[in-house]
């Protein structure tokens, strides 16, 4: 079934298809919001937050996002046979 729709106009379909992404957010914006009102704490879990049982001490935190680098295990580990093969092509079972 082909319906015309003028241009410049969406479809029902096309409209709830777009704005799906933003009522969703816009939602959560309007509870926590109330939630602020009321005095409860921003919490989206359905437990109270703990107060913590060792008082902190760090003044800042190094937090490094590596995308792709090695695995910690990889680090640490010694390999004295990729020493050896060190500059030799990669092997055919690998590839």
């Amino acid at each position: 079934m082909d319906v015309h729709v003028p241009q410049g106009h969406l479809s029902r379909r096309q409209f709830l298809g777009t704005s799906a992404l933003s009522l969703g957010p816009a939602a959560l914006v309007t509870l926590l919001e109330q939630a602020a009102a009321r005095g409860q704490p921003r919490s989206l879990g359905p437990l109270p937050p703990l107060p913590p049982q060792v008082p902190a001490r760090a003044q800042s935190v190094i937090f490094l996002f590596m995308i792709g680098g090695p695995s910690q295990l990889d680090l640490f580990d010694p390999k004295p046979e990729l020493i050896r093969r060190d500059g030799e092509p990669l092997p055919t079972s690998l590839l």
